[in-house]
């Protein structure tokens, strides 16, 4: 059984991957590219306004955030190419994202680092 403490231990690893970006991250820039991964996961769609609804970010944070994710914005560093942001052919107004072949990588060793903990922990008790 996993201890209270090794599973904090994962989260502290987990969230020190973000740290890597950022240092000054803030929890809604890791979440808009986590929520971007569960709905690719889902195979459901995903836009920035429905991030602003499911992180409780105004407009233009949320947008900033996919951003920073993608291409880049001019108020603040990013550009990390892990989301890319199409316009919706059905609305022209909604700006769909989904992981790039980068964003994926970076997600799934995430994914790998904390069932790895979770495994040396099982192993080790």
């Amino acid at each position: 059984m996993i201890s209270e403490r090794e599973k904090l231990n994962t989260l502290i690893s987990a969230l020190r991957r973000f740290n890597q970006f950022d240092t000054k991250m803030q929890v809604s820039t890791m979440l808009t590219i986590l929520e971007v991964a569960a709905a690719g996961l889902d195979k459901r769609p995903i836009a920035v306004q429905d991030l602003e609804q499911k992180i409780g970010m105004l407009s233009g944070t949320a947008s900033r955030n996919a951003y920073y994710w993608a291409d880049g914005h001019k108020d603040m560093k990013g550009g990390h190419m892990m989301v890319d942001i199409k316009i919706s052919s059905a609305d022209r107004r909604r700006r769909e994202l989904s992981l790039t072949a980068k964003g994926k990588a970076f997600l799934q060793s995430l994914i790998g680092d904390m069932n790895g903990a979770s495994e040396r922990t099982e192993v080790s008790s």
